[in-house]
């Protein structure tokens, strides 16, 4: 199987689970362009090329998971434009720094950010039920969280910046299905900037690139449509089952098991 198409299923997968549950469905993209190819016989990609393609579904996913989510009343722009300036400035910074970071501390990075987001992403959230109009959250908190979880996506490309999702439920306090919303919108500033520096630094394939953006047409309005007929608990549930598996199997690759 060519490899263009394993990176098309991959993206549609990624686009519409990064619809269903915010920018953290498609964590589940690093991990299979990491191994799936070999498995059907098609070339291996390299790190920081599966990086960059994670940050090209962010921002395709994002627009169009964003635009839906805004139609049905879930993304609050007050908390989008806080958090996504300072996101978007981190991340550029993480991701021309990660040109010269090696595969494997990469890995463990997109390890790392995933174990956390999933153990998050299990316990049961602490929100305050509100309107989107009325979310209001610690201001600093907010953008400190911003900046880390920018600088490090910028790196790793979408393993960190699911982590998004997390810290709105769980450190914010924000309402679940607010949080879906908004952490696509306060992606896609992170994940604009760390594009600019990924494809500054050649770490964008544009061939892989554009079937990627093709798949995210399809599959991220399609999630977004189910994650509103969808209870919020069920879906964070399956976040975390997936964000757990993909820390699992890419922290054995950091260690250089497999």
């Amino acid at each position: 199987m060519p490899v263009e198409a394993v990176v098309a299923v991959a993206g549609f997968i990624a686009s519409f689970l990064s619809g269903l549950l915010g920018i953290g469905g498609g964590i589940v993209l690093t991990p299979v362009l990491l191994y799936a190819p070999q498995l059907v016989g098609a070339p291996a990609l390299s790190v920081k090329i599966i990086t960059g393609l994670t940050v090209v579904q962010a921002i395709s996913g994002s627009v169009l998971g964003a635009a839906r989510h805004r139609a049905y009343g879930n993304v609050s722009t007050r908390l989008v434009l806080l958090m996504g300036p300072p996101a978007a400035i981190a991340s550029l910074v993480g991701a021309l720094v990660s040109r010269d970071v090696s595969d494997q501390l990469l890995l463990a990075i997109f390890a790392v950010f995933s174990f956390l987001g999933a153990v998050f992403l299990a316990l049961p959230p602490r929100t305050r039920e509100a309107a989107t109009a009325d979310v209001r959250v610690n201001r600093p908190l907010a953008v400190a969280l911003a900046v880390i979880i920018g600088a490090f996506g910028g790196m790793v490309g979408i393993g960190a910046i699911a982590f998004i999702l997390a810290a709105l439920v769980y450190f914010l306090r924000v309402p679940p299905r607010v949080a879906i919303g908004s952490s696509l919108g306060i992606g896609l500033f992170g994940a604009i900037a760390a594009f600019i520096g990924k494809a500054a630094t050649a770490q964008i394939d544009p061939k892989l690139a554009a079937i990627v953006v093709v798949a995210a047409v399809v599959g991220s309005p399609l999630g977004s449509w189910v994650s509103v007929r969808t209870r919020t608990d069920l879906l964070m549930r399956s976040l975390a089952i997936l964000v757990a598996l993909a820390a699992v199997r890419i922290a054995w690759s950091a260690l250089g098991a497999g």
